[in-house]
């Protein structure tokens, strides 16, 4: 890109540089003597530019680069020039110029150098190359700081450059900014200050980290130079490598359609500030410009070579030579000012700029001679590829596509013509309706695709060569459907099985009870298409609970009445139940007498829970699951028993009201509190008037009959009113008498003849009872009458049930059954047709109403209404306590438990729970005594003799006996007082010797004798006399003491408290002191004893008078001294021990009396320096003996000093001692020889050690051997002689010295470590020669036997010269081999196989102490061997001397008789009067036998105690268990207790969460009442008094796990005596395995015996505790279990009501962000107004000045034009304002009434609040009534 290129390269240059300035420095500086020479160089450059950028077709080509402002002088404008609107004055510096100082300005006309030299336009900065260059320039106002200069181009060009030349001063500031969109926009170049921080402080002074930063430069703003000063601006900065110019942001930064500089600060030099004393300073200061350059080019995108003026755009009329014009001539296929597009039908590539070598150029479209015109599409360009993007426009010839390659929809391509054929494209013939795209046809065919063309392509649902007809199952062929045909869609559940639907109306063939077109529904009363494989199913609705029997078909469900829900209506809705049949009960109690008969007598007392006999009026009660219609009436009531009974007023005949209490275990068989005991011929008279519906009904007496005859009821019905319903008036009920049998086998009767009855009549029933054969005609019968009955009847309801229910009715005895009293099962059809009855007759079911306080949940049973009641309550809204309970609550009602032998009834108070109780009987239960009696239940009065009220309640001891009295029955007197309360006599004190409250009493009692009446004190330990006044032995009288006090003696328990002399009793000084102690307390032990005296545990001292020193040891019966404390005594020199009984280590002799003397053992030859005690002797190592180990042992012989050498002498065969000590030399016995004493002598036989003397002819060859011997030593004598002459045998000594020379030269020849041949041949020669002297020898050799030590001498000789031999040839091998071998190899083997030595020598070292010590060894135990041998034979020797006496002695010795006859001949026969060992040993071996009988016993006896112990261990192991057991129980008590305190934590959190919610000001006050409520409605899981019982019994849980610990503790120690039994057992079996004495075995069996029963006593206190414990364990989890389900109950109430809580905070969290959110939408309306204000205020305050500064000069048209439309303006945010303002006061408004509601919602939270207090406040006292029990 030249122009880049340029851009570069002048950037790159300094501002002087003729490449960059060559229109700007050169004209300035030198234009008048370098003319002819620029132009000369304008010219060069101009035509290399021109041939350089020529040749489009090699690449990218640029148009040259000039001066944008030649030729759009009228395009190029200043917003301040001087003398425009007249002549101006201004002055220049008076330094720089001498003479003239002010000139004038005059800029109305052009310049001229002749006429108009005054005029400075801006149009004088364009470079004209004129002469005298510097008289033309630009310049402002004076003083005006804010300048603009701006050029405006007709079109986009490149920037290159700026250069700016000023007249005057640089500005101090100024910035350049340019447009590339025609001065909408405007981006500023670069900002120019000469200070940066000062003028810009918001932009960067650099230095640019990009090629794009925009930054602050200081280098042209300079007061220097005064003129001539330039400014240079380059649009891209040369230290930045640019690799791709066309980026946008490049393109950006050199493109402009606008060029502004903006001057925005003068240079004044301070002198403006001097005023006006020599006129206006700012005349001198102005911009001046002698030249303005701004270089760049056409920019074309590299895609054209030159430009051409742009028509009919702004620029001058004549263009001037050197114009640098903005429409491209373009090449590459590209068109557009900018040649920016590509050229039509050229578009089949993207427009690209060109680069480089590669021109880019646009491609032309391929339309296949369909289409003239294309354009570009850059999907289609990158689908392809990048191949091509080209999409053609307009094609003909129906054809369609990119590049017209299709044949258009409706068309197919012909497959015998080429696409480009004008008549290759065919219409298709297809069903428009039927088709898809309306009748279009695949294309063209293409196999790879499975196209056929001109093929139809019929929609989903059609079928047809044309697409003309619906497939199977559809119909309706219509254009307009995308699927040609709809399909039929018949369900399947519903039609027919392979059936088609119509094709033309799309019906289907139904199935039964289905319609529809498309039979998808149920006909009605039908439903479930589709639920079964039967189709549609009968609605089935339940004909009383629905409203007909029409349902949904979708899922069946009936229209049900009111509560009343399931798909048939079957069901009571939760809460709701259907009313039993007999429902309408009407209790005896509450009917009327009839006149005639005794009044009704109503009971004087009723129990408390029966307050409906105390209400006025009608009203439902529950008894047994039966709702009862009752009538009281107020009446007298008075005390009477609450048992079964009657009360009885008047005459005989009255009335009875009978109550019967439910028993465990027994059915209730009646209605209501009891029955009314009726004689007969009485009656009564039921009212009735709650009947819901007009119908028929059958009445029923319900009675239990006192005999077993049987009775009639007349019944007569009489309405109080006319009947309006027409079902009765049809009815031909008669009001005479109906007359039944009342069977005594049953319990209830029945009317078969209906009765109808109608609604808002009240009705009388009067029934009569007789009896009418009475077995005892005197007694007067009695009934007992509970209620009577209606129940409806089935048959008089319409519409109700079939023939089949009715059938079934009276097939299960429905009636029958629903109207039994008690529990009854009724059958399916019976429990079916009552419900729906029900529900008919009372228009739904009806709500439970259980009692939350009796109730354990809302729910009922379904038929009845029974609710689930709490322990101890009955009724069907289980809101009475059942008989014998009381105290009904949340808990349920307590069990009375009146003890049945205190009390008059079972029966208690139902609100106290207080029992009627007996005589003398006191308690709510009646079962206790009244205070001041015992003995319950026959309590009798405390026998206390009137001095106690009361008694123990069981044992009848008295309490708090009065007046000194004691015992069980206050019948003696307490310590210290004397009398005989028995006989009410009163108790008086004791004088001992004062009163029983002073200071002087000395006494535990007293007593008076009878027969002398004096008082006899019991004295304290420590005082003495009848009176106490004295001390005794022992003791003595405290001095000053007031009271005369005795106290013990202080002895320290030392003295005989019985002696009276044992210490003074004045002083108290102990004097005979005990225990070996001494001192005047005793507090000392005696000398020669130590210890404790306190603890009496003075012992003498034990010193050895050897070892101590003699000053301590008197001698004599004295004791030694020794340490009073420790017992040590005092030791002589080297003596230790406690009671020096022992030499320090080293020393010995302790006997000396002188203190041990020193061991002085040889340290060398010992193992330590130790020494026997006794004797000295030291520990000597192995071969050393002696006291001090310094001689040689015995055997051994040498220097000890160095060592000592074992003789090795064979003790056989040695006497004592065995060797010499010094030669070591053994000593023979007789008949012994050798070097070790080893070998039989001569004359003695070779048997050793025996060594018999030999035969007597041993002598004779003896004599002959030693005439030899002596032959032999004269040969040796001349062998002597021989070698000491030395001359007289020379040959001989010839020979042995060539010998001698032999072995030397063998020496000298292995000393060297290389032979030579002719050395090993000489060795060879000479190797032979020695042979043959060797044979030469031969009469020496005859001399061998004659001289057998050189005979031997030589024979080594020879034997080593043959080694010699054989090592000389393994060196001749050596050496043949040398030759291959390399001498450093040789040298590292040598050295290799002499390490291998060394190691070999070093480790036959290291074995040398081994086989000496193991020769040491051997030679040690031969020597024991030998010595050992010696003394068997001298046994042996011994044995020899012995003679025949001897052995009879012998014998009389073993038999026990003297002679030589054998045991069993003797006289004693060896009998057990025998005295022989013999006859003692048989004795012996007898009791051997029978002690192993006894121990075979005992081991059997010992298996118990094993089985015992297997006995004890299973127990341990179930202990163990037991223990992991309640290790257990007490970890889930542990976790139950961490769940409490959990539960506990989390319902104080939850407290305190509802305080902050009640507390807090935002939340609504509706919340607030919906968690005030549910707070009420918070049933407590337990009352305080259960809870106080629970607590109680986890105590006596944990009590019982102490106890636990506590019999685990008695059971350890138990196994302990166990396991000691144990070890005792094992001992004693150990002891009879080593045979003790037989009395030993007997005291241990004995023990044995002890030890079994102890084991099995303990085994049975470990079984009783085992027990224990279970049952305790048993009892504490089921304890915990009960206490984990109420807890967990309580803990789901409580989750419950915290998830309602936390979604009402999280409402009011909503609230306070809506709230929250409204507040800060006021303040920032509020904030915007006060800042729409403040610049409305401002626009004032401008506008004033406005004014002002109008007012001063006349206003011009274009300011009067601009404050018209600034007028405007203010006055339409005048109206903006105000608007806002209205709205800011609405906000305020609204602010105000959302205030004042937060006002009334605090106001109504606080009144919430209080009323929350109130509530709680009603909580806390009816807890507090709750828990003390109080009504």
């Amino acid at each position: 890109m030249p122009l880049l290129a340029s851009l570069i390269l002048c950037s790159s240059l300094p501002a002087e540089t003729l490449g960059c300035l060559k229109y700007s420095q050169i004209s300035l500086i030198s234009m008048q003597r370098h003319e002819a020479w620029l132009a000369l160089l304008l010219h060069l450059m101009l035509v290399g530019l021109q041939q350089a950028q020529d040749d489009c077709g090699a690449g990218s080509c640029h148009p040259a680069v000039g001066d944008l402002l030649l030729g759009r002088s009228k395009q190029l404008v200043a917003s301040s020039t001087c003398g425009v609107n007249g002549p101006q004055k201004y002055c220049i510096i008076g330094y720089l110029e001498a003479e003239q100082k002010c000139f004038v300005c005059d800029s109305r006309y052009p310049y001229n150098p002749y006429t108009q030299h005054n005029s400075h336009m801006i149009e004088n900065v364009i470079t004209a190359f004129e002469p005298d260059r510097k008289k033309k320039w630009w310049q402002s106002e004076n003083g005006v700081d804010h300048v603009s200069i701006r050029l405006d181009l007709e079109t986009l060009f490149q920037f290159s450059h700026l250069i700016l030349t000023f007249k005057t001063f640089r500005p101090a500031a100024m910035l350049v900014e340019r447009s590339t969109d025609f001065g909408q926009t405007w981006k500023a170049f670069r900002y120019f200050a000469q200070d940066c921080a000062a003028s810009f402080p918001n932009i960067s002074s650099g230095p640019s980290k990009g090629v794009g930063d925009v930054i602050c430069d200081s280098r042209y703003s300079d007061i220097e130079p005064s003129t001539e000063g330039e400014v240079v601006l380059k649009a891209l900065d040369p230290s930045f490598e640019i690799e791709n110019p066309y980026v946008p942001y490049i393109q950006e930064l050199i493109t402009m359609t606008n060029l502004r500089i903006n001057f925005t600060k003068l240079h004044t030099l301070g002198d403006a500030l001097l005023g006006r004393r020599h006129g206006d300073p700012l005349e001198k200061y102005y911009y001046a410009v002698y030249e303005m350059v701004v270089r760049g080019n056409c920019f074309c995108n590299g895609h054209a070579s030159h430009c051409d003026p742009i028509q009919n755009l702004r620029g001058d009329v004549f263009h001037q030579p050197g114009m640098v014009h903005g429409r491209c001539i373009c090449h590459h296929n590209t068109e557009g000012l900018s040649c920016e597009r590509c050229k039509d039908f050229y578009n089949d590539a993207p427009w690209r700029p060109a680069e480089g070598t590669h021109n880019n150029a646009c491609k032309r479209c391929n339309c296949n001679g369909h289409s003239g015109r294309c354009h570009f599409d850059m999907a289609v360009y990158q689908a392809s590829g990048g191949v091509s993007g080209g999409v053609c426009e307009d094609c003909q010839h129906n054809t369609t596509g990119h590049h017209c390659d299709q044949c258009k929809l409706f068309f197919y391509q012909d497959p015998h013509k080429a696409i480009s054929d004008p008549h290759a494209c065919l219409p298709c013939s297809c069903n428009p309706e039927g088709t898809l795209h309306h009748g279009a046809c695949e294309s063209h065919t293409d196999p790879v695709l499975g196209t056929v063309a001109g093929r139809c392509l019929c929609k989903e649902n059609v079928e047809g060569v044309r697409c003309d007809k619906c497939k199977a199952n559809h119909f309706r062929l219509r254009g307009s459907d995308p699927l040609g045909c709809q399909p039929c869609n018949c369900d399947a559940a519903g039609t027919l099985p392979f059936s088609v639907c119509d094709s033309t109306t799309g019906e289907c063939l139904c199935q039964q009870f289905t319609t529809g077109r498309r039979c998808e529904k149920c006909v009605e009363g039908y439903w479930g298409l589709g639920k079964s494989v039967y189709g549609c199913s009968p609605c089935d609705c339940d004909i009383g609970g629905s409203q007909d029997n029409l349902c949904s078909p979708e899922d069946g469900q009936c229209k049900c009445l009111p509560n009343i829900v399931g798909r048939q209506c079957n069901e009571p809705a939760p809460g709701y139940f259907f009313l039993p049949l007999d429902y309408y009960i009407y209790e005896a109690e509450h009917a009327t007498p009839l006149s005639g008969s005794a009044p009704l007598v109503k009971p004087t007392t009723l129990p408390r829970c029966d307050v409906y006999f105390q209400k006025q009026g009608y009203e439902f009660m529950i008894e047994n699951g039966k709702i009862v219609l009752n009538r009281s009436k107020k009446r007298s009531v008075r005390k009477a028993g609450l048992g079964q009974g009657a009360a009885e007023r008047g005459q005989d005949l009255a009335l009875e009201v009978v109550f019967r209490q439910p028993s465990t275990g027994r059915a209730v068989t009646w209605t209501g509190p009891g029955f009314i005991r009726v004689p007969s011929g009485a009656g009564l008279r039921f009212a009735i008037d709650n009947i819901p519906l007009a119908m028929d009904f059958t009445i029923a007496i319900r009675y239990e009959p006192e005999t077993l005859e049987d009775w009639l009821a007349s019944v007569a019905v009489q309405p109080t009113g006319v009947s309006s319903s027409q079902h009765c008036k049809a009815s031909s009920f008669s009001q005479e008498p109906h007359v039944f049998a009342l069977p005594a086998t049953k319990r209830i009767a029945l009317l078969q003849t209906p009765v109808c009855l109608e609604p808002g009549t009240q009705y009388s029933v009067d029934a009569y009872f007789s009896q009418p054969s009475a077995s005892d005609p005197k007694a007067k019968p009695f009934i007992l009458i509970d209620s009577l009955g209606l129940i409806p009847r089935i048959n008089s309801m319409e519409n109700l049930c079939n023939k089949k229910d009715l059938d079934d009715y009276q097939k299960y005895h429905c009636v029958e059954i629903a109207s039994e009293v008690g529990p009854h099962v009724l059958p399916e059809a019976c429990a079916r047709l009552i419900a729906s009855m029900s529900a008919r007759l009372h228009h739904g079911a009806v709500a439970c109403k259980c009692n939350p306080q009796g109730s354990l949940n809302a729910s009922c049973s379904r038929l009845g209404g029974q609710c689930h009641c709490k322990a101890n309550v009955v009724g069907r809204c289980c809101d009475t306590c059942s008989a014998g309970s009381y105290g009904f609550g949340f808990h349920g009602c307590y069990p009375c438990e009146c003890h049945p032998q205190g009390s008059v009834s079972s029966l208690c108070d139902q609100v106290t729970g207080q029992c009627a109780c007996l005589r003398d009987v006191d308690g709510r239960r009646c079962s206790q005594c009244l205070p001041g009696y015992f003995g319950f239940p026959h309590c009798r009065p405390c026998a206390c003799h009137g001095f106690a009220e009361l008694c123990h309640p069981v044992t009848g001891e008295c309490l708090n006996c009065s007046r000194f009295t004691a015992g069980s029955h206050c019948e003696r007197c307490i310590d210290g007082y004397y009398g005989n309360p028995s006989n009410r006599e009163p108790c008086r004190p004791c004088m001992c010797p004062g009163v029983p409250t002073s200071k002087r009493f000395f006494a535990h009692s007293c007593y008076q004798d009878s027969q002398t009446s004096q008082i006899v004190c019991n004295c304290l330990e420590g005082y003495s006399g009848n009176r106490c006044d004295e001390c005794p032995s022992g003791f003595y009288k405290i001095p000053g003491s007031p009271g005369e006090e005795c106290a013990p003696c202080p002895c320290n328990s030392n003295i005989d408290v019985t002696d009276p002399e044992s210490c003074n009793r004045v002083t108290g000084e102990c004097v005979k002191c005990l225990h070996n102690t001494h001192g005047a307390n005793c507090q000392f032990c005696k000398p020669g004893y130590f210890g404790s005296a306190l603890n009496q545990d003075c012992r003498i001292c034990k010193c050895n008078p050897a070892g101590v020193l003699p000053a301590t040891c008197p001698g004599g019966d004295a004791t030694c001294l020794c340490d009073p404390a420790t017992g040590a005594c005092l030791c002589q020199p080297n003596v230790v021990g406690t009671t020096c009984d022992q030499c320090a280590p080293g020393y010995w002799d302790l006997a000396g009396g002188k203190g041990c003397q020193l061991c002085d053992c040889d340290l060398k030859n010992t193992q330590s320096n130790q020494c026997d005690q006794l004797t000295g002797q030291c520990q000597c190592k192995v071969g050393y003996g002696g006291k001090r180990c310094d001689e040689c042992e015995e055997n051994y012989f040498g220097n000890p000093q160095k060592h000592c050498i074992s003789c090795n002498c064979n003790p056989e065969g040695t006497s004592w001692p065995q060797c010499d000590k010094a030669t070591g030399v053994c000593n023979c016995r007789a008949g012994v020889t050798g070097r070790f004493c080893d070998q039989c002598g001569r004359g003695f036989e070779k048997d050793f050690p025996s060594c018999r003397q030999c035969h007597l002819c041993f002598d004779e060859w003896d004599t002959e051997i030693t005439a030899l011997a002596q032959t032999v030593q004269g040969l040796m004598r001349f062998a002597a002689s021989l070698e000491d002459k030395g001359g007289q045998m020379p040959s001989c000594d010839m020979r042995f010295k060539a010998f001698e020379d032999a072995i030397s030269e063998i020496e000298r020849i292995l000393k060297r470590p290389v032979f030579s041949w002719e050395a090993l041949s000489s060795i060879k020669d000479f190797h032979g020669y020695v042979q043959q002297q060797i044979t030469q020898m031969s009469p020496i050799r005859s001399m061998r036997y004659e001289f057998p030590d050189l005979t031997a001498s030589i024979e080594d000789i020879g034997e080593e010269a043959d080694r010699v031999y054989e090592l000389l040839q393994q060196k001749l091998d050596l050496h043949r081999t040398i030759h291959y071998l390399s001498l450093k190899e040789a040298i590292n083997n040598i050295k290799k196989h002499s390490e291998v030595s060394f190691l070999a020598e070093e480790k036959a070292r290291e074995t040398t102490p081994v086989v000496w010590h193991s020769q040491h060894t051997r030679q040690s135990v031969l020597t024991v061997i030998h010595k050992q041998a010696w003394e068997r034979s001298k046994v042996l020797e011994q044995l020899k001397l012995i003679k025949i006496p001897g052995i009879q002695h012998l014998a009389e010795k073993i038999c026990g008789v003297p002679g030589n006859h054998s045991c069993a001949a003797a006289a004693c026969g060896g009998g057990p009067n025998c005295s022989g060992a013999l006859p003692l040993s048989s004795s012996a071996f007898r009791k051997a036998e029978e002690t192993a009988v006894l121990l075979t016993n005992l081991t059997t006896q010992l298996q118990d105690p094993e089985n015992q112990y297997l006995q004890v261990e299973h127990i341990r192991r179930m202990a163990e268990d037991t223990k992991l057991k309640g290790s257990h129980f007490n970890g889930e008590l542990e976790r139950a207790k961490n769940q409490i305190k959990i539960d506990r934590e989390v319902t104080k959190e939850f407290i305190k969460k509802v305080k902050n919610f009640l507390s807090d000001e935002s939340v609504p006050p509706e919340d607030i009442e919906q968690v005030a409520s549910y707070v009420l409605q918070i049933n407590l899981p337990l009352t305080p008094r259960e809870l106080r019982s629970m607590i109680g019994k986890i105590r006596s849980i944990m009590a019982h796990c102490e106890r636990y610990k506590l019999n685990a503790n008695k059971r350890n120690g138990k196994m302990e005596v166990a396991q000691t039994l144990l070890v005792e057992a094992r001992a004693a079996d150990k002891a009879a395995k080593a045979l003790p004495p037989v009395d030993k075995i007997n005291d241990e069996l004995k023990n044995a015996v002890s030890s079994q029963g102890r084991s099995k006593n303990t085994l049975m206190k470990l079984n009783e505790g085992i027990q224990g414990i279970r049952a305790q364990i048993t009892q504490a989890g089921n304890q915990m279990n009960k206490t984990s389900n109420k807890l967990n109950d309580f803990s789901a109430k409580q989750s419950r009501l915290e998830d309602e809580i936390t979604t009402l905070q999280t409402k009011v969290l909503m609230n306070r962000n809506q709230a929250t959110n409204v507040r800060a939408g006021a303040e920032a309306a509020y904030k915007q107004a006060q800042k729409i204000d403040n610049e409305f205020a401002d626009i004032k305050r401008k506008y004033a000045i406005l004014q002002d500064k109008l007012k001063a000069k006349g206003p011009p048209k274009v300011t009067l034009q601009k404050v018209k439309q600034l007028k405007e303006e203010a006055e339409k945010l005048a109206e903006e304002t105000e608007k806002k303002i209205r709205r800011i006061t609405d906000l305020e408004k609204k602010l105000q009434d959302l205030n004042q509601t937060k006002q009334d919602k605090a106001e109504q939270l606080r009144q919430l609040e209080e009323q929350v207090i109130a509530i709680k406040n009603e909580i806390t006292e009816q807890e507090s009534k709750y828990s003390t029990c109080k009504s």
